[in-house]
Protein backbone atom coordinates (compact mmCIF):
# COMPACT_ATOMS: atom_id res chain seq x y z
CA UNK A 1 0.00 0.00 0.00
CA UNK A 2 1.45 3.29 -0.79
CA UNK A 3 -0.29 5.33 1.88
CA UNK A 4 0.83 8.88 1.43
CA UNK A 5 1.57 10.94 4.81
CA UNK A 6 1.36 14.61 4.98
CA UNK A 7 4.33 15.56 7.01
CA UNK A 8 4.61 19.19 6.19
CA UNK A 9 6.47 21.95 8.59
CA UNK A 10 3.15 24.82 8.94
CA UNK A 11 2.63 27.49 11.28
CA UNK A 12 -1.11 29.30 10.50
CA UNK A 13 0.54 33.04 10.37
CA UNK A 14 -2.15 34.92 9.71
CA UNK A 15 -3.13 34.67 5.97
CA UNK A 16 -0.42 32.69 5.26
CA UNK A 17 0.99 29.10 6.59
CA UNK A 18 4.41 28.64 7.04
CA UNK A 19 6.18 25.64 5.15
CA UNK A 20 9.65 23.97 6.18
CA UNK A 21 10.68 27.27 6.96
CA UNK A 22 8.95 30.00 4.08
CA UNK A 23 5.49 31.23 4.28
CA UNK A 24 4.09 30.89 1.09
CA UNK A 25 0.33 32.36 -0.24
CA UNK A 26 1.55 35.29 -2.28
CA UNK A 27 4.85 37.52 -2.64
CA UNK A 28 4.41 39.91 -0.03
CA UNK A 29 5.24 36.92 2.31
CA UNK A 30 8.68 36.82 3.97
CA UNK A 31 11.63 34.40 4.48
CA UNK A 32 11.88 32.86 7.91
CA UNK A 33 14.91 30.47 9.44
CA UNK A 34 13.34 27.84 11.53
CA UNK A 35 15.20 24.44 12.84
CA UNK A 36 13.67 21.63 13.89
CA UNK A 37 14.75 22.58 17.60
CA UNK A 38 12.09 25.95 16.89
CA UNK A 39 9.32 26.31 19.13
CA UNK A 40 6.35 26.06 16.40
CA UNK A 41 3.16 27.97 17.08
CA UNK A 42 0.34 25.83 16.96
CA UNK A 43 -2.70 27.21 14.56
CA UNK A 44 -5.44 28.49 16.62
CA UNK A 45 -7.96 25.13 17.23
CA UNK A 46 -11.87 25.33 16.94
CA UNK A 47 -12.91 23.55 20.32
CA UNK A 48 -15.53 21.05 18.88
CA UNK A 49 -17.51 18.42 21.10
CA UNK A 50 -16.11 16.11 22.92
CA UNK A 51 -16.99 12.58 22.37
CA UNK A 52 -16.02 9.85 24.88
CA UNK A 53 -15.40 6.92 22.58
CA UNK A 54 -13.18 4.16 24.65
CA UNK A 55 -13.43 1.91 20.75
CA UNK A 56 -10.07 2.27 19.11
CA UNK A 57 -12.08 0.45 16.12
CA UNK A 58 -14.66 2.58 15.71
CA UNK A 59 -12.59 6.14 14.46
CA UNK A 60 -13.48 7.98 11.46
CA UNK A 61 -11.73 8.40 8.46
CA UNK A 62 -12.71 11.92 6.57
CA UNK A 63 -13.05 11.25 3.22
CA UNK A 64 -12.43 15.15 2.06
CA UNK A 65 -12.61 16.62 -1.37
CA UNK A 66 -13.62 20.36 -3.18
CA UNK A 67 -17.26 19.08 -4.28
CA UNK A 68 -17.62 17.32 -7.75
CA UNK A 69 -14.45 15.77 -7.15
CA UNK A 70 -15.96 12.06 -6.83
CA UNK A 71 -16.95 11.91 -3.26
CA UNK A 72 -19.76 9.94 -4.09
CA UNK A 73 -18.13 7.26 -5.96
CA UNK A 74 -15.77 6.24 -3.21
CA UNK A 75 -17.90 6.36 -0.99
CA UNK A 76 -19.99 3.69 -2.79
CA UNK A 77 -17.16 1.76 -3.69
CA UNK A 78 -16.54 1.34 -0.11
CA UNK A 79 -19.82 0.24 0.52
CA UNK A 80 -20.32 -2.27 -2.11
CA UNK A 81 -17.01 -3.58 -1.83
CA UNK A 82 -16.98 -4.71 1.79
CA UNK A 83 -20.60 -4.57 2.53
CA UNK A 84 -20.36 -2.18 5.47
CA UNK A 85 -21.96 1.33 6.40
CA UNK A 86 -19.73 4.76 5.82
CA UNK A 87 -20.73 8.30 7.39
CA UNK A 88 -21.38 11.55 6.24
CA UNK A 89 -21.66 14.83 8.15
CA UNK A 90 -24.52 15.68 6.03
CA UNK A 91 -27.44 13.47 7.44
CA UNK A 92 -30.08 15.04 5.09
CA UNK A 93 -28.17 13.79 2.20
CA UNK A 94 -29.36 10.01 3.71
CA UNK A 95 -32.91 9.18 3.28
CA UNK A 96 -34.64 6.18 2.49
CA UNK A 97 -34.61 3.87 -0.94
CA UNK A 98 -37.59 5.91 -1.88
CA UNK A 99 -35.69 9.33 -1.59
CA UNK A 100 -37.47 10.61 1.47
CA UNK A 101 -36.36 12.24 3.91
CA UNK A 102 -35.40 9.94 7.49
CA UNK A 103 -34.18 10.05 10.87
CA UNK A 104 -30.29 10.33 10.72
CA UNK A 105 -28.66 7.41 12.75
CA UNK A 106 -25.82 8.65 14.13
CA UNK A 107 -22.53 6.85 14.08
CA UNK A 108 -21.81 7.68 17.64
CA UNK A 109 -24.33 7.54 20.49
CA UNK A 110 -23.89 11.05 22.06
CA UNK A 111 -23.66 13.18 18.73
CA UNK A 112 -25.46 12.82 15.63
CA UNK A 113 -23.01 13.98 13.45
CA UNK A 114 -21.77 12.15 11.58
CA UNK A 115 -24.41 10.11 10.62
CA UNK A 116 -24.70 6.47 8.29
CA UNK A 117 -25.01 7.04 5.39
CA UNK A 118 -27.17 4.18 4.82
CA UNK A 119 -28.80 3.91 7.99
CA UNK A 120 -31.73 2.01 6.49
CA UNK A 121 -29.41 -0.30 4.08
CA UNK A 122 -30.15 -3.97 6.22
CA UNK A 123 -27.10 -5.69 3.51
CA UNK A 124 -24.77 -3.66 5.03
CA UNK A 125 -22.73 -3.88 8.29
CA UNK A 126 -21.40 -1.58 10.56
CA UNK A 127 -17.57 -2.05 10.65
CA UNK A 128 -15.80 -4.43 13.35
CA UNK A 129 -12.56 -3.01 12.79
CA UNK A 130 -10.75 -0.21 10.93
CA UNK A 131 -12.06 3.05 10.06
CA UNK A 132 -15.37 4.34 9.23
CA UNK A 133 -14.96 6.68 6.07
CA UNK A 134 -17.12 9.92 6.07
CA UNK A 135 -17.71 12.65 4.24
CA UNK A 136 -16.74 16.64 4.57
CA UNK A 137 -16.55 18.93 2.33
CA UNK A 138 -15.17 21.35 4.36
CA UNK A 139 -17.59 23.78 3.36
CA UNK A 140 -16.54 24.17 0.16
CA UNK A 141 -19.70 24.25 -1.17
CA UNK A 142 -20.43 27.48 -2.84
CA UNK A 143 -19.77 28.52 -6.13
CA UNK A 144 -20.58 32.02 -6.61
CA UNK A 145 -20.14 33.04 -2.73
CA UNK A 146 -18.65 36.63 -3.05
CA UNK A 147 -16.74 36.25 0.36
CA UNK A 148 -14.47 32.90 0.45
CA UNK A 149 -11.02 33.86 1.65
CA UNK A 150 -10.96 31.64 4.50
CA UNK A 151 -8.20 30.47 7.98
CA UNK A 152 -7.13 27.36 9.18
CA UNK A 153 -9.65 28.54 12.16
CA UNK A 154 -12.42 28.78 9.99
CA UNK A 155 -11.55 25.43 7.34
CA UNK A 156 -11.68 22.96 10.20
CA UNK A 157 -14.62 24.61 12.21
CA UNK A 158 -16.60 23.84 8.41
CA UNK A 159 -14.51 20.50 8.20
CA UNK A 160 -16.35 19.60 11.25
CA UNK A 161 -19.84 21.38 10.58
CA UNK A 162 -22.78 18.81 9.52
CA UNK A 163 -26.43 18.31 9.41
CA UNK A 164 -28.73 15.70 10.94
CA UNK A 165 -32.58 15.24 10.37
CA UNK A 166 -34.69 14.54 13.22
CA UNK A 167 -38.40 15.04 14.68
CA UNK A 168 -39.78 18.26 15.90
CA UNK A 169 -41.23 17.23 19.04
CA UNK A 170 -43.67 20.11 19.04
CA UNK A 171 -45.06 19.53 15.40
CA UNK A 172 -43.65 15.49 14.87
CA UNK A 173 -42.27 17.00 11.74
CA UNK A 174 -38.92 16.16 10.12
CA UNK A 175 -36.40 18.93 10.74
CA UNK A 176 -33.49 19.02 9.69
CA UNK A 177 -30.30 20.79 11.94
CA UNK A 178 -27.10 21.38 12.09
CA UNK A 179 -24.16 20.72 14.79
CA UNK A 180 -20.58 19.37 14.66
CA UNK A 181 -18.85 16.39 14.73
CA UNK A 182 -16.03 16.18 17.33
CA UNK A 183 -12.72 16.44 16.23
CA UNK A 184 -11.53 13.54 18.30
CA UNK A 185 -12.96 11.13 16.81
CA UNK A 186 -10.89 11.76 13.30
CA UNK A 187 -8.02 9.18 13.26
CA UNK A 188 -7.33 9.40 9.30
CA UNK A 189 -8.14 11.30 5.98
CA UNK A 190 -8.59 10.35 2.55
CA UNK A 191 -7.90 13.43 0.44
CA UNK A 192 -9.15 13.26 -3.09
CA UNK A 193 -8.19 15.51 -6.02
CA UNK A 194 -9.74 15.77 -9.27
CA UNK A 195 -8.39 17.81 -12.06
CA UNK A 196 -8.99 21.38 -11.62
CA UNK A 197 -10.29 22.27 -15.22
CA UNK A 198 -12.37 19.13 -15.10
CA UNK A 199 -13.60 20.09 -11.20
CA UNK A 200 -14.45 23.75 -11.88
CA UNK A 201 -16.70 22.84 -15.47
CA UNK A 202 -18.44 20.12 -12.89
CA UNK A 203 -19.21 22.45 -10.55
CA UNK A 204 -21.03 25.02 -13.08
CA UNK A 205 -22.96 21.89 -14.12
CA UNK A 206 -24.44 21.55 -10.43
CA UNK A 207 -24.57 25.52 -10.25
CA UNK A 208 -26.45 25.25 -13.78
CA UNK A 209 -28.87 22.86 -12.01
CA UNK A 210 -29.73 24.99 -9.05
CA UNK A 211 -30.07 28.27 -11.01
CA UNK A 212 -32.71 26.47 -12.81
CA UNK A 213 -34.85 25.61 -10.41
CA UNK A 214 -34.29 28.73 -8.88
CA UNK A 215 -35.51 30.44 -12.19
CA UNK A 216 -32.79 32.63 -11.63
CA UNK A 217 -30.81 32.17 -14.42
CA UNK A 218 -30.38 29.82 -17.69
CA UNK A 219 -26.71 28.85 -18.89
CA UNK A 220 -26.89 25.83 -22.03
CA UNK A 221 -24.91 22.61 -20.69
CA UNK A 222 -21.90 23.81 -23.37
CA UNK A 223 -18.48 25.11 -23.82
CA UNK A 224 -20.17 28.77 -24.72
CA UNK A 225 -22.98 28.70 -21.73
CA UNK A 226 -19.93 27.63 -19.40
CA UNK A 227 -18.29 30.64 -20.59
CA UNK A 228 -20.97 33.08 -20.24
CA UNK A 229 -21.55 31.57 -16.56
CA UNK A 230 -18.10 32.36 -15.81
CA UNK A 231 -17.90 35.98 -17.84
CA UNK A 232 -21.22 37.13 -15.43
CA UNK A 233 -19.55 35.54 -12.30
CA UNK A 234 -16.29 37.64 -13.11
CA UNK A 235 -17.94 40.72 -13.29
CA UNK A 236 -19.12 40.20 -10.09
CA UNK A 237 -16.11 39.61 -8.69
CA UNK A 238 -13.77 41.93 -10.36
CA UNK A 239 -13.87 45.03 -8.21
CA UNK A 240 -13.75 43.57 -5.30
CA UNK A 241 -10.57 41.70 -6.06
CA UNK A 242 -8.97 44.50 -7.64
CA UNK A 243 -9.36 46.56 -4.59
CA UNK A 244 -7.89 43.78 -1.98
CA UNK A 245 -3.94 43.42 -2.10
CA UNK A 246 -4.23 39.53 -1.33
CA UNK A 247 -4.42 39.00 -5.59
CA UNK A 248 -2.17 41.75 -6.59
CA UNK A 249 -0.58 39.88 -8.45
CA UNK A 250 -3.16 37.57 -10.06
CA UNK A 251 -6.07 39.86 -10.80
CA UNK A 252 -4.64 40.65 -14.00
CA UNK A 253 -4.65 36.85 -14.92
CA UNK A 254 -7.58 36.02 -17.87
CA UNK A 255 -9.25 32.79 -16.05
CA UNK A 256 -12.85 31.90 -16.90
CA UNK A 257 -14.38 31.74 -13.36
CA UNK A 258 -10.60 32.61 -11.98
CA UNK A 259 -12.74 33.12 -8.51
CA UNK A 260 -13.35 28.83 -8.25
CA UNK A 261 -9.90 28.18 -9.17
CA UNK A 262 -8.78 30.43 -6.18
CA UNK A 263 -11.15 28.53 -3.91
CA UNK A 264 -9.50 25.17 -5.23
CA UNK A 265 -6.16 25.91 -4.80
CA UNK A 266 -7.36 27.27 -1.13
CA UNK A 267 -9.28 24.18 -0.23
CA UNK A 268 -6.49 21.92 -0.94
CA UNK A 269 -4.16 24.37 0.91
CA UNK A 270 -6.07 24.43 3.94
CA UNK A 271 -7.20 20.59 3.45
CA UNK A 272 -3.37 20.11 3.72
CA UNK A 273 -2.37 21.67 6.52
CA UNK A 274 -5.56 20.81 8.15
CA UNK A 275 -4.53 16.94 8.15
CA UNK A 276 -0.95 17.85 8.90
CA UNK A 277 -1.77 19.79 11.89
CA UNK A 278 -3.84 16.97 13.39
CA UNK A 279 -1.20 14.36 13.07
CA UNK A 280 -3.43 11.78 11.39
CA UNK A 281 -2.04 9.97 8.38
CA UNK A 282 -3.85 11.03 4.93
CA UNK A 283 -3.97 8.87 1.57
CA UNK A 284 -4.08 10.56 -1.62
CA UNK A 285 -6.19 9.63 -4.43
CA UNK A 286 -6.16 11.30 -7.91
CA UNK A 287 -9.80 10.88 -9.21
CA UNK A 288 -8.54 9.85 -12.78
CA UNK A 289 -6.77 6.75 -11.28
CA UNK A 290 -10.00 5.07 -11.21
CA UNK A 291 -10.08 5.45 -15.07
CA UNK A 292 -6.28 4.46 -15.32
CA UNK A 293 -5.11 2.44 -12.62
CA UNK A 294 -8.58 1.28 -10.73
CA UNK A 295 -7.70 -2.18 -9.18
CA UNK A 296 -4.28 -0.49 -7.36
CA UNK A 297 -6.27 2.61 -6.61
CA UNK A 298 -8.98 0.62 -5.15
CA UNK A 299 -6.84 -1.63 -2.87
CA UNK A 300 -5.17 1.63 -1.61
CA UNK A 301 -8.44 2.72 -0.42
CA UNK A 302 -9.13 -0.65 1.56
CA UNK A 303 -5.95 -1.20 2.93
CA UNK A 304 -5.65 2.39 4.33
CA UNK A 305 -9.32 1.94 5.79
CA UNK A 306 -7.87 -1.63 7.14
CA UNK A 307 -11.21 -3.19 5.93
CA UNK A 308 -11.65 -6.23 3.57
CA UNK A 309 -12.98 -6.74 0.02
CA UNK A 310 -15.41 -9.19 -0.04
CA UNK A 311 -17.62 -8.67 -2.97
CA UNK A 312 -17.63 -7.36 -6.28
CA UNK A 313 -16.57 -3.32 -6.69
CA UNK A 314 -18.95 -1.06 -8.69
CA UNK A 315 -18.70 -0.23 -11.97
CA UNK A 316 -16.83 2.90 -12.51
CA UNK A 317 -18.08 5.19 -15.04
CA UNK A 318 -14.94 7.68 -16.68
CA UNK A 319 -16.54 11.27 -16.83
CA UNK A 320 -16.02 13.63 -19.05
CA UNK A 321 -13.10 16.06 -19.68
CA UNK A 322 -13.26 19.36 -20.36
CA UNK A 323 -9.63 20.90 -21.53
CA UNK A 324 -11.19 21.80 -24.45
CA UNK A 325 -13.39 24.48 -22.65
CA UNK A 326 -10.09 26.20 -21.88
CA UNK A 327 -7.79 28.04 -24.65
CA UNK A 328 -4.04 26.94 -24.22
CA UNK A 329 -3.18 30.56 -22.72
CA UNK A 330 -5.80 30.22 -20.45
CA UNK A 331 -4.54 27.04 -19.22
CA UNK A 332 -0.99 28.66 -19.09
CA UNK A 333 -2.85 31.04 -16.52
CA UNK A 334 -4.06 29.01 -14.63
CA UNK A 335 -0.80 27.06 -14.23
CA UNK A 336 0.77 30.34 -13.02
CA UNK A 337 -2.15 30.87 -10.48
CA UNK A 338 -1.38 27.72 -8.72
CA UNK A 339 2.62 28.62 -8.73
CA UNK A 340 2.07 31.91 -6.89
CA UNK A 341 -0.82 30.52 -4.37
CA UNK A 342 -0.29 26.90 -3.90
CA UNK A 343 1.29 25.27 -1.24
CA UNK A 344 4.46 22.95 -2.14
CA UNK A 345 2.02 19.87 -1.28
CA UNK A 346 -0.73 21.31 -3.64
CA UNK A 347 1.61 21.77 -6.19
CA UNK A 348 3.27 18.69 -6.15
CA UNK A 349 -0.51 16.95 -5.68
CA UNK A 350 -1.51 19.20 -8.93
CA UNK A 351 1.50 19.83 -11.25
CA UNK A 352 0.78 16.69 -13.38
CA UNK A 353 -2.76 18.39 -14.77
CA UNK A 354 -0.27 21.02 -16.19
CA UNK A 355 2.11 18.90 -17.87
Amino acid sequence: MKTIRVCLMLVSVGAGVLLDGLIISSRYFAKLNFNQDSNLIAPHHFESPTTQNNNEDNKIAWLMSFPNSGTSYTSFLVRTTTLTNTGSNYGHESGTIAGELSPSVGIFPDNPIPSWTESWNQHLQKPQTGYILTKTHCGGFCATCSSYLQNSHTFLKRCLKGDYVTHNTTSGELDVRTGLASKDNIARAVHIIRDPFDNVVARFHLERRTLLQKNKASYPNTRDGFRNYCDDLGKKERAREQASLFYEDVVDLDIPCRADFYRYIQWHNLAFTTTWDMSIPTLIIHYENYTSNFNETKQDLLDFLEQDEVNDPPVFVTGKTYRHYYTKEEIDAVSTLFRKLALRQTWESTKHYFA
